[in-house]
């Protein structure tokens, strides 16, 4: 689950930052084969590279406990009386929903795509068919406009076109055919389908539909009457059509089409080539320092394994290979170096053994031990987990206790004070409470006595994921009401 939202903080983030580059040095650039070229690497480029870890940190890009909201638990009212109710029916925020809801939009649009690749499907089979060039003509009533999807090409018969202007639109899908264009269409479909939730895709499309038409208008008037074209396209503009997957020749963009044609095209400049080619590296550099899983290999670099040991570890060494036959064991010295790996492991699956004559200790590790790298020699608190923390005893016994020790402050009854209180906390491996803090509050004493009560609850089960203890940071909203 980490790994996964994690990916989509990082690609999402490369998404926005690539296309923010392309509207401020690109957009008006009029050398649409560069502009396409840089607007699908960059689509590649924010879906490939958070793939990649090196091993350098830095903090540029936000890791995932930074950017997403620490786990809501069911709300708690607190009533000036006394008494104690959990409220059962009220909205928290949970990671599972969250889940379930983007599953099932992403589910409705991977429908809504293919039932338009069926109904482009549907409308060939319902066309008369015939061969212009190397590629499939399909004519049919129930084609609005002219437009093409890989080499088939569809127009409607009734289309009051002379023979010349026929081909001129013909040539202008060749070339839409030819660039492969309904590649980007459908990739531009995918990525919508992941990342529905984030509006930048829109504005991919509609810079990759314009590049598309730009590059098929410049290619199609080559050696053509540049004013004959433009009349073509004026004739044909009010047409519509209703098969989004497809490039056809009479888009919405007629006026912008026009006016580009008959603009003298210029070089770009070489610093906006420079900068445009700088954005890959330099994403690729903040997005590869992150936090990630350390490899084993990384470990195995560092050990001391090609070396003879004193023979107190050699005697352990040998314990528990006969204990152990089938796992893979590493001896690593408590040096500089030795001690910086070891706090980034599991310390349950250390072994240290302290030789005569030797200043620094040995540790013996597993390389099924879990090896996670840390920042600023710090755990990373996660906010997103396998299995959630909760209170020993349950929910109930945790809402038992706050109402058993919590007070309706006095100062707030004389106010009329009455609210909700947000206290943020973190559950440590130990089961511990630390990092108390209100994060919302509502003033005359409540928010103290909200985070006094939840710093000095009882110990939880930790949360865990990939079957270690992990910390996790948590919300639980407590509502105080005078009736």
């Amino acid at each position: 689950m980490n790994t996964f939202l994690n990916y989509l903080i990082e690609a999402n983030i490369g998404l926005i930052f690539f296309y923010a580059i392309y509207w401020i040095v690109l957009q008006k650039e009029d050398q649409f084969t560069f502009k396409r070229t840089y607007l699908l690497a960059s689509v590649v480029a924010s879906l490939v590279f958070p793939f990649f870890t090196i091993g350098v940190s830095t903090s540029l890009i936000p890791s995932l406990s930074q950017t997403t909201a620490a786990q809501w638990l069911p709300e708690i009212v607190i009533y000036a009386n006394g008494n104690v109710k959990p409220e059962e029916n009220s909205f928290f925020l949970n990671w599972s929903w969250i889940t379930f809801s983007y599953l099932i939009i992403a589910a409705s649009l991977l429908a809504l795509f293919l039932i338009r690749i069926l109904s482009l499907v549907n409308l060939f089979k319902q066309s008369t068919h015939y061969s212009w060039k190397n590629y499939t003509i399909a004519e049919s009533d129930k084609v609005q406009g002219v437009f093409s999807f890989f080499h088939f090409i569809f127009l409607s018969p009734g289309e009051r076109l002379a023979e010349t202007e026929k081909q001129e639109i013909l040539r202008h899908e060749e070339v839409h055919i030819k660039k492969l264009h309904s590649l980007d269409i459908i990739l531009m479909q995918l990525l919508g389908i992941v990342f529905w939730f984030n509006p930048i895709i829109r504005f991919y499309k509609k810079s990759l539909v314009q590049v598309h038409e730009f590059e098929a208008d410049a290619r199609s008037v080559e050696g053509h009457d540049v004013d004959e074209y433009c009349s073509l396209l004026a004739k044909v503009a009010l047409q519509n059509n209703g098969y989004v997957l497809a490039n056809h020749f009479t888009n919405s963009l007629t006026l912008k089409r026009i006016t580009m044609m008959k603009t003298v095209r210029r070089k770009i400049k070489n610093w906006k080539v420079l900068a445009a080619a700088c954005t890959l590296p330099l994403f690729f550099f903040v997005v590869a320092c992150q936090d990630q899983v350390a490899n084993v290999e990384e470990i195995n670099n560092n050990s001391k394994s090609d070396v003879i040991y004193p023979i107190e570890v050699q005697n352990a060494l040998t314990q528990l290979k006969n204990a152990n036959p089938d796992s893979e064991l590493i001896v690593i010295e408590k040096n500089k170096t030795g001690e910086q790996i070891l706090e980034t492991l599991n310390q349950d699956n250390i072994s240290l053994i302290q030789a005569q004559g030797y200043k620094n200790q040995f540790a013996i590790i597993s390389q099924g031990a879990t090896i996670l790298k840390r920042k600023n020699s710090k755990v990373e608190v996660l906010s997103v987990v396998e299995q959630s923390a909760e209170p020993v005893g349950g929910m109930p016994q945790f809402y038992d206790y706050i109402g058993a020790n919590l007070k309706y402050p006095e100062q707030a009854r004389k106010m009329g004070v009455e609210g909700r209180v947000f206290v943020e906390f973190v559950v440590n491996e130990d089961g511990s409470i630390s990092d108390v803090k209100t994060v919302k509050g509502i003033g005359a004493g409540c928010d103290m006595e909200a985070a006094r009560v939840v710093a000095l609850s009882k110990a939880w089960n930790p949360a865990k994921n990939k079957g270690q203890m992990v910390k996790q940071r948590l919300v639980v909203p407590i509502i105080f009401k005078l009736g």
